[in-house]
């Protein structure tokens, strides 16, 4: 039977950047959320910037009939989201992480909100990778650079160590993530990696400046089939 995920990012719900922009991130939500129902999707993983004040609320409630996993990003509050889920939660370093164990791979959800992997957060993940069949990461930032501006401000502090972690490993390992607000797949060894579309807007692919594009929200549909993981991107055009 294969598994079929809805993996959405960066929505920044009810945050004044986005409108700013002319971007109503709520309708864009509404609108990614409607394509995931209509292709009866009942599996989201939301790897982070959810949003601010009532947004946070807001997203909750509209995914309380979904089975949803999170992985919290740098504008995600620990203290705010637990009001809502506490799946994997660490009050002692304020952080949510966990894995999920399925019969042919593993899920581990990585928090990355304070723009790095505490080492609270290295320390057990080293026990997690500890596994021989094929393990899906899902973490707010990109662990595999880009030649971009974005990546050049935006990066994970202590990327380093962590991919050295995974590249030691000899299972195979896939990276869903987002923050960047672009789309991208790389393969680096034994990691391949996706970055997400956002739903509340794009950022153009760039190595000099940090150029906002709005006419285009976007998730990720991720299919797996015993160890065959694949995925495809979803877009919406001229979203508002």
């Amino acid at each position: 039977m294969i598994e079929t995920i809805a993996h959405i990012t960066d929505l920044h719900l009810d945050e004044s950047y986005p409108f700013n922009n002319s971007v109503s991130a709520r309708k864009r939500f509404d609108l990614i959320l409607k394509d995931i129902e209509a292709k009866n999707i009942t599996q989201i993983i939301c790897t982070g910037d959810i949003g601010e004040n009532k947004g946070v609320q807001y997203f909750f409630k509209k995914l309380k009939t979904k089975t949803l996993s999170l992985a919290l990003g740098n504008h995600d509050k620990f203290i705010e989201i637990l009001k809502y889920y506490n799946h994997g939660a660490d009050y002692h370093s304020q952080k949510i992480y966990n894995s999920v164990l399925k019969k042919h791979h593993k899920f581990i959800f990585l928090d990355s909100s304070e723009g790095i992997i505490d080492n609270r957060q290295l320390i057990w993940l080293k026990k997690e990778l500890k596994y021989p069949k094929p393990i899906l990461i899902f973490i707010h930032h990109p662990i595999l650079g880009l030649n971009l501006k974005v990546d050049e401000i935006g990066k994970l502090k202590n990327r380093d160590k962590v991919l050295s972690m995974l590249t030691k490993t000899t299972n195979k390992i896939t990276i869903y993530c987002g923050h960047y607000h672009t789309e991208s797949s790389l393969i680096h060894k034994n990691i391949t990696q996706h970055i997400t579309p956002a739903i509340a807007f794009q950022v153009k692919k760039s190595s000099k400046k940090i150029e906002i594009e709005t006419t285009t929200s976007g998730y990720r549909i991720i299919q797996i089939n015993k160890q065959d993981i694949s995925s495809k991107i979803q877009l919406l055009r001229n979203a508002d």
